[in-house]
């Protein structure tokens, strides 16, 4: 029993934490044990547990120079050099070449007086010495090399700033607003049953009218084009890269110059395809995704005929964007279409972990040759990557254009999805055979699991940060505010072993310290405000690294109905943080007040017994009559709720402020309900109406009129 909890200490688990209502919960034995052996550790005898203890143990003191080095701007380089002491080296060399090739050299003498540690190990005592390097560094990525008589060692040096980018580095000193949008569930009278890029383009003109400074976004990751009914935002396919479904195809330059596609859109059984499409009340992304492909397809071989085979600069353009995507890109176009081949095969297989063999290594001859005789269909894909990052590119720039502050304010999954291309690409990079979650809470009384993937700690620090550095800057690139969905992520993972449920669960450590210093570094560089969405289990480390480097925490008005909230609103919804008043995990205004929510888990047997359910519905008429008293409205009065509620909200001094479309429309229904998946349709849920006819609503402009003049 020891030995297990050494092990599961040194792996970085740990044995309890704190629930989210304040009490310690212990993890027991028999749930550290299945988390360790999905870990991949042998627990089978005690020998085998005390070589991996020590394994553990001296690790990190066999590293003769660690792979990575997290620096704050300004503060004193230090290198550490650990060696065994019969091998030791007393001179080296070292060379630091910059981001910009810029080369520092440089000498060390280490003497005894050098040694700041001892350590013994199974190959000798390790001495432990750190020296100064006289050198300032500027921020950015740079790489170091030491070298002695006998050895070269190389690490990444990251020089860090001290905070994250806010807006008043760039002169934005009012309160900003904004709506936050399911891109996906907007209507159109010109979009094919699912909300699009061009959807998005046309509305920045009116919003930035009544002055708003961003529109938010559910995460935009790559799905699974040849599985659509795979539809959460939330189980992505691969976060470094776009989901090509919101390319308005007919904004294509080829739709343009290709008269097949044209005449294809216009014939009348399509038109009635569309018609039906924009009809329905959930998205069809079965329906939707046919269509689309049938006009990709055609877009896709005029391209070929007239551009590739032409070397046009258009070709030079798309070749280019198709180099610089790398392996990253190339492999999830290989994956997408390789996953939908064999899906159709054997519905088995949509999981590249059922693949055959053969096919299970991204690099193997069998996926090269596949993506050889496929070259076509593989080309589609990246093809439509490129549209898509063309139109999202041409978003960005009406934002600016049109004086929004932030522009998009974009939304990053916490984990992919365990049979992703991102997955698949690299497995080395996750914990395979863990799932992340979350403990019990009010939102979901039986806890969740995602089925999501987390990082393994020891590849990413392995890797330099890489695995991070990349996903942060892909979800930057076209972002003024990201937020990190359940930013707890970067200190610890709630992960059970594959087929349990939550309750199996238990926290995982990551490095936060470094994980923290490299988003700040990304938000300056991209001029990027990022905001951590903290509900739920937030241990007071998160809190307390979001204040050091200005992470803007989450604050939900429907969260916060307690007398307290309202007595200190200032502190409630403070200046750095984002104020909203639902959120798309939550019921909408209407639906809470008529308690929707708690009538769909009760069908759904989402409450872990009688009691929880009681006390949810108590909770419930407390929070409302609550709500009645201090925003002064009557029982049934919806308009005069909403409109309390956000302007109780907007006057507060959060910077930023989003709300969400439907309760400005009084919708009812959910866009999701957590610790759900095929028991609701989550992600479907569209809009009541159509964009364009929403933002010239005399009611909702009027709101948003009102909600510009509370936040002044």
């Amino acid at each position: 029993m020891e030995l297990i909890k050494q092990l599961a200490a040194l792996a970085g688990l740990q044995d309890s934490y704190v629930h989210a209502q304040g009490h310690t919960e212990h993890i027991s034995l028999d749930k550290q044990q299945a988390i360790l052996q999905a870990m991949g550790f042998d627990l089978s005898t005690d020998a085998a547990l005390q070589r991996q203890i020590t394994s553990l143990t001296e690790r990190p003191w066999l590293e003769v120079v660690a792979p990575v080095t997290v620096c704050t701007e300004g503060q004193q380089l230090k290198v550490r050099i650990q060696q065994v002491q019969h091998q030791a080296q007393s001179d080296w060399q070292w060379q630091i070449v910059t981001e910009e090739q810029q080369h520092y050299d440089g000498t060390i003498h280490i003497s005894a007086s050098d040694i700041i540690a001892r350590q013994p190990t199974s190959k000798g005592e390790v001495l432990a010495a750190e020296a100064i390097l006289d050198v300032s560094l500027p921020l950015g990525y740079h790489q170091l090399t030491l070298r002695n008589a006998t050895a070269e060692y190389r690490q990444q040096l990251i020089i860090t700033p001290q905070r994250c980018f806010q807006l008043h580095d760039k002169a934005v000193l009012h309160k900003t607003f904004g709506p936050a949008i399911q891109l996906y569930a907007v209507k159109s009278e010109r979009n094919w049953g699912l909300g699009d890029f061009a959807d998005l383009q046309q509305m920045i003109v009116p919003l930035a009218a009544q002055g708003a400074d961003f529109i938010g976004l559910n995460p935009l990751h790559a799905l699974y084009p040849e599985l659509p009914q795979d539809c959460s935002p939330y189980s992505p396919n691969s976060r470094l890269w776009l989901n090509t479904q919101y390319v308005a195809l007919e904004y294509c330059a080829d739709f343009a110059e290709c008269s097949e596609a044209q005449q294809q859109v216009a014939a009348p059984a399509f038109q009635q395809q569309l018609t039906s499409l924009r009809q329905t009340a959930d998205v069809d992304y079965i329906g939707v995704a046919a269509v689309k492909k049938a006009i990709a397809g055609t877009l896709f071989r005029h391209f070929k005929q007239l551009h590739l085979a032409t070397n046009s600069e258009r070709a030079a353009e798309f070749r280019q964007f198709v180099q610089q995507g790398g392996e990253s890109l190339q492999l999830l176009a290989i994956h997408q279409v390789l996953q939908g081949e064999l899906f159709r095969q054997n519905w088995d297989m949509a999981a590249w972990q059922n693949f055959p063999p053969e096919l299970r290594d991204p690099r193997g001859k069998a996926v090269a040759e596949f993506a050889l005789a496929n070259k076509d269909a593989v080309d589609l894909q990246l093809y439509l990557q490129w549209q898509a990052q063309l139109q999202l590119r041409q978003v960005k720039q009406l934002c600016q254009q049109h004086g929004m502050a932030i522009g998009l304010y974009c939304d990053v999954a916490v984990g992919t999805s365990r049979s992703s291309a991102e997955s698949w690409a690299a497995p080395e990079d996750y914990l395979m055979d863990l799932s992340v979650g979350a403990p019990a809470d009010i939102m979901a009384p039986k806890g969740q699991n995602w089925g999501l993937l987390a990082f393994n700690p020891d590849t990413l620090r392995q890797k330099a940060y890489q695995p991070f550095i990349e996903l942060i800057q892909a979800n930057m690139r076209y972002a003024g505010a990201l937020r990190l969905d359940h930013v707890m992520a970067l200190l610890r993972l709630w992960c059970c072993p594959l087929g349990t449920d939550a309750t199996a669960g238990a926290y995982l450590r990551l490095p936060a310290a470094e994980l923290f210093a490299i988003l700040a570094l990304e938000s300056q560089r991209n001029s990027c405000v990022v905001i951590g969405e903290d509900l739920g289990t937030v241990p007071v480390e998160i809190s307390h690294l979001m204040a050091q480097y200005q992470v803007l925490s989450y604050r939900v008005f429907m969260l916060e109905q307690k007398p307290g909230s309202y007595d200190h609103a200032a502190q409630t919804y403070p200046e750095l943080a984002l104020a909203t008043v639902t959120t798309h995990d939550m019921p909408t205004m209407v639906g809470y007040w008529q308690q929707q929510d708690l009538e769909l888990r009760h069908q759904l047997d989402l409450f872990p017994n009688a009691q929880v359910a009681s006390s949810l519905y108590q909770l419930r008429a407390d929070e409302k009559q609550l709500m009645r008293q201090r925003l002064q409205f009557a029982d049934t009065d919806y308009t005069a709720m909403i409109r309390h509620s956000h302007l109780f909200v907007a006057q507060q001094p959060a910077k930023l402020l989003a709300f969400q479309l439907e309760d400005l429309l009084q919708m009812a229904t959910p866009v999701n309900i957590p610790g759900t998946s095929t028991e609701y349709p989550n992600w479907r849920r569209k809009l009541s109406d159509n964009i364009d006819t929403i933002l010239q609503r005399p009611d909702v402009l009027q709101m948003l009129a009102e909600i510009k003049a509370a936040r002044q």
